[in-house]
């Protein structure tokens, strides 16, 4: 297994960063295009980048618009299409770099979200979803007034910070990944109002968009997840139109599944799924 940093072209010609861990076999058995969710940024995948480049794929990890080594404004988008089109240029270019190979999707948490407003504007590019804790919900205590000042400063488009209200603690029982989360100079934890209003909306969007949704899906859910609803997850699963989809529950587990100390466990599931419907 080996580590590059690439670079991708965003939909408006921005250069952005993104991780690639590649197998020691000279043509990977299939692409893994992987998005990080809030905060985060595509070195925060590392451990599902390294496993699965050790059973053969090829993980591309990029830094998402507004995260990670962005050098524009942090923390903001003016829609959530913007992620969408970043995406379709990041799968053309790791399909163009390795042409005729299966071509998989992982999202966590936003990166879920994103993955999923993705497939739906372009559901023939790749071959089929992982999603953990996707966030087509959300349980965070936002007063009414908060929300009604957020929409007013996001038609205004205002550049003032809101903070994430949620804890470390609240993703993983992880001590040792809080920890990593604090020290994390990449990480950023504040949005824009505009940024929080559109991402709510898509939210909402991709709740619905289930039964648009044909391809292979598998589906990590956190049993005890403070950050969306496992239950609404499963709602959102059972109104896929897959043929092929799978549901799985972690009863006892918080939203950063890949962080948890179960991990080896969430891992070996996402190998065990995606071996089913590998090339050997």
């Amino acid at each position: 297994m080996k580590h590059e940093e690439s670079e991708y072209i965003g939909y408006d010609g921005t250069r952005m960063f993104m991780h690639v861990w590649l197998p020691n076999r000279e043509i990977p058995r299939a692409l893994l295009v992987a998005i990080h969710g809030l905060s985060s940024h595509g070195g925060g995948l590392q451990g599902i980048g390294e496993f699965l480049a050790e059973k053969g794929l090829a993980v591309f990890a990029p830094d998402m618009r507004g995260f990670g080594h962005y050098s524009g404004l942090k923390g903001h988008v003016m829609n959530f299409d913007e992620f969408t089109e970043d995406l379709q240029n990041i799968i053309m270019q790791v399909k163009d770099r390795f042409l005729n190979t299966l071509t998989f999707l992982y999202g966590i948490s936003l990166g879920g979200l994103q993955v999923i407003r993705y497939v739906t504007r372009y559901p023939k590019m790749v071959d089929g979803l992982m999603l953990t804790c996707p966030a087509v919900s959300e349980t965070l205590d936002i007063g009414l007034g908060t929300r009604i000042l957020a929409e007013l400063l996001s038609v205004l488009n205002v550049k003032k910070y809101f903070s994430n209200p949620s804890s470390h603690e609240d993703s993983t029982r992880s001590p040792e990944a809080v920890k990593r989360y604090e020290e994390d100079p990449l990480r950023f934890e504040s949005v824009t109002p505009r940024f929080g209003i559109s991402g709510l909306k898509a939210s909402k969007d991709a709740f619905h968009a289930a039964q648009q949704i044909t391809l292979p899906v598998f589906i990590q859910q956190a049993g005890d997840d403070k950050l969306v609803s496992p239950e609404k997850s499963k709602t959102f699963f059972d109104n896929l139109k897959s043929e092929d989809k799978t549901w799985r529950l972690y009863e006892g587990l918080y939203h950063s599944l890949p962080d948890e100390p179960e991990k080896a466990m969430v891992l070996g599931d996402m190998n065990a799924w995606l071996e089913k419907r590998l090339p050997r």
